[in-house]
């Protein structure tokens, strides 16, 4: 009889750990940004002007998340993304490399998350770094907070 109450408690245990895993991963998945980036970027092999966009994962039950960003204007543009870890931060945010006045989306981040998402480097980053030489390390970073 002992025996079946501690297989019971187990099996409680192990689903709840479970569910909460879960949901903490559904979150981060289920998040929508808004975000106003106000200069022109590159997103993968896109060009983008300025403006409104909306971000969000298009297939959150993947191990290699794919973001989907959509401008006001109907451009959509999807890129496939790394994981990437980090610190937790209350807001959400993507962050870009600028190169003088050229900039490169890498990292997208949902608000309270500890995981991001980092975008491989575009064609167009690897051109403008071979262009650049010793001097493409000189790249400063700019983060863009999204709700």
């Amino acid at each position: 009889m002992k025996n079946h109450a501690y297989i019971y408690i187990a099996t409680l245990i192990i689903v709840g750990v479970l569910s909460v895993n879960t949901q903490a991963q559904s979150s981060r998945n289920m998040q929508r940004l808004r975000v106003s980036i106000p200069f022109a970027f590159n997103a993968g092999d896109t060009m983008l002007p300025a403006g409104k966009y909306r971000v969000h994962v298009v297939n959150p039950s993947s191990d290699r998340c794919v973001l989907q960003i959509s401008g006001t204007d109907g451009t959509r543009v999807m890129i496939k993304t790394m994981d990437v870890q980090g610190s937790p931060s209350e807001e959400a945010k993507l962050t870009f490399k600028r190169y003088g006045d050229q900039y490169f989306l890498t990292q997208v981040w949902m608000a309270a998350e500890s995981s991001g998402f980092e975008t491989p480097t575009s064609k167009a980053e690897k051109s403008l770094r071979r262009q650049l030489g010793p001097l493409a390390k000189n790249y400063e970073v700019v983060a863009i907070n999204a709700r």
